[in-house]
């Protein structure tokens, strides 16, 4: 019986070492922050804006990287993950270019208690990783901006819609080519939003 007792403790102990030993999983974060370059535009609204939410649809609701591996099957990669939620990350990114690009007097966050005339929001239908076998390889993203009123009579009355989808070819199937790629795709995304609203900005209802 001590015998047995003996081995059996070794055999536990011998186990817990190994389990010890083993290395603990390395995750990797990343950020993609868009930046604008150039000067701010001359034809500014003297008022401001608050940057509302950017929701994410599902599977792409994720810290972590989203890869699509034919037409319904879609994996998450738990080793490379964004530092933050992309809902998160992308209405930051939002608010920083609309400072920025200057097409409004300043942008504001969500959380802000200043009562702005228009609240911006938006929906991001696609962004993830295409690996499907009759695809070059390229990261793909689809975002949709709401711009609304919000003065007392007509609240959240829509006077601006557009979605954009871009796609960016990776030169090869690492994370950072992924992340460079992304970031490179919602420049462009972001630099089209700010031409449309430049535009229609004139049009826009005031006070």
């Amino acid at each position: 019986m001590k015998l047995r007792l003996f081995i059996l403790s070794m055999l536990v102990g011998l186990f817990s070492a190994c389990a010890i030993k083993q290395p603990p999983i390395e995750i990797d974060h990343w950020r993609v922050l868009p930046e604008r370059s150039g000067p701010p535009r001359t034809n500014q609204l003297k008022y401001w804006i608050t940057q509302g939410t950017i929701s994410v649809t599902s599977p792409f609701d994720t810290k972590s990287f989203v890869y699509r591996l034919d037409e319904q099957k879609y994996e998450k990669d738990f080793y490379n993950e964004y530092i933050t939620m992309p809902s998160e990350m992308l209405a930051s990114a939002t608010r920083q270019w609309l400072n920025a690009a200057g097409v409004f007097e300043f942008a504001v966050n969500n959380g802000n208690t200043l009562m702005p005339l228009y609240l911006l929001q938006g929906v991001v239908d696609e962004m993830y990783t295409d690996f499907r076998k009759d695809q070059t390889p390229a990261v793909v993203f689809t975002i949709e901006y709401y711009l609304s009123t919000t003065d007392g009579i007509k609240k959240n009355n829509v006077i601006f819609r557009k979605k954009y989808t871009l796609r960016e070819n990776i030169s090869d199937n690492t994370a950072k080519s992924i992340v460079k790629a992304q970031q490179t795709v919602i420049t462009k995304a972001f630099t089209q939003f700010e031409d449309d609203l430049s535009r229609e900005a004139s049009h826009f209802p005031k006070p």
